[in-house]
């Protein structure tokens, strides 16, 4: 058998989360980060702009990167076949959920996925405020930046007046932590299920990439599917140079024969 037919036979009949990274969107137009080509790898600069110290005290920066939000074509991007595939095999019961580092919100399908997900650094469909923490649609700060306003503040109500404070994305940037209770609620996803299988990440970030290690010391079957080395390749995962589209379309035919 080749190595796909051998991965996909250990994982017949088995539950798994699935775990996923920048390669699973790369089919959506969406480039990765770390990969031989990706945004960081060809740029290091961007990487320093990622900052959230650099965005809350340079308002020039803030009003560049407001307007880049609005041609962004990450605000555009739809789901692949790949996504679909998950949630195909989240209603044969395979997949039990999903833990993914991406911040495209592409898992939540339109808001029609019906399967536990958890987005470990946010999701830019969301804005944030640095200030009182209110959550609220992008779409509500985008429309402003329409309507001319170049850095839009935070109008929620704190203490019966407006809070003013920053907007961000809601996503962890350079400079944040993860929230402790999105991997918690992460490593109990993983903890249900009997398998973790690793889409499209290079797990170099911590402390997401660290519940591979988690998955390992609990005995789980780790599978790690991605284009390019990862830093978890010699440490006993079943490892496959494959695109993770190809591979879920492979996965999907099999088990729902």
């Amino acid at each position: 058998m080749s190595s796909l037919e051998c991965l996909i036979d250990r994982l017949r009949g088995t539950t798994m989360t699935a775990f996923t990274g920048a390669g699973m969107s790369t089919a959506a137009g969406i480039p990765d980060y770390r990969g031989p080509q990706g945004v960081w790898t060809m740029n290091p600069a961007a990487a320093k702009l990622s900052r959230v110290s650099h965005y809350r005290d340079d308002p020039e920066l803030r009003k560049r990167i407001w307007l880049d939000r609005l041609a962004n074509p990450l605000y555009r991007a739809r789901p692949t076949s790949g996504h679909y595939r998950l949630q195909g095999l989240a209603h044969s019961g395979q997949v039990l959920g999903v833990v993914t580092q991406n911040v495209d919100g592409l898992h939540r399908l339109d808001d029609s996925a019906s399967y536990p997900l958890v987005e470990i650094h946010g999701c830019i469909n969301e804005t944030r405020c640095l200030r009182c923490g209110d959550v609220a649609p992008m779409t509500q700060a985008l429309t402003r930046i329409f309507d001319g306003d170049p850095d839009p503040r935070c109008q929620a109500s704190v203490g019966g007046r407006r809070c003013d404070g920053i907007l961000t994305s809601n996503t962890v940037t350079f400079g944040e932590p993860v929230p402790p209770e999105k991997i918690e609620k992460a490593q109990q996803m993983i903890a249900q299920a009997n398998a973790l299988l690793v889409l499209g990440s290079t797990l170099s970030v911590n402390p997401a990439a660290r519940l591979v290690a988690y998955a390992l010391d609990s005995g789980k079957l780790v599978a790690v599917v991605n284009q390019g080395p990862t830093r978890y390749d010699t440490r006993g995962v079943h490892k496959l140079d494959i695109d993770c589209q190809d591979f879920l379309g492979a996965l999907e035919s099999i088990t729902t024969q």
